[in-house]
């Protein structure tokens, strides 16, 4: 019976360490291991001047480069926004043509699988 319980910690002991050499090796995105890297959407107009409103979100559920890629993407095909996304502080910051709230903003984040936590206008250089 000892060699049974021994036997079997020993296999679940060998494919832990298998597993977890595997998500070191190949890391732990949450857009698969061998998915490819999601294509970068440009903005059609890319001129900052033409972009007087400005916003930071925060954005949950972001956690790689093809996740910051697809919430930028959404922002962009939208042809009103320009978006960067700064993956460490699960931040985006955007530039828009028209002023939007904060549901807008929330409807675009949740389309592309992810969740608006926090939302602020910032104010242009001219009203400050």
């Amino acid at each position: 019976m000892k060699l049974v319980i021994g036997s079997l910690a020993v296999i679940l002991l060998v494919g832990l360490i298998g597993f977890v050499i595997r998500k070191i090796r190949h890391g732990a995105s949450c857009c698969g291991e061998k998915e490819a890297p999601v294509e970068r959407v440009r903005a059609a107009d890319a001129d900052q001047s033409h972009y007087p409103f400005h916003y930071v979100i925060k954005v949950e559920g972001m956690t790689c480069g093809n996740c910051a890629r697809r919430v930028e993407n959404a922002f962009h095909q939208t042809g009103e926004a320009l978006a960067h996304v700064n993956l460490g502080a699960k931040q985006v910051k955007l530039s828009y043509k028209r002023s939007v709230n904060r549901q807008e903003l929330a409807k675009i984040v949740d389309a592309a699988g992810y969740t608006l936590m926090e939302y602020e206008e910032e104010k242009s250089s001219e009203t400050k």
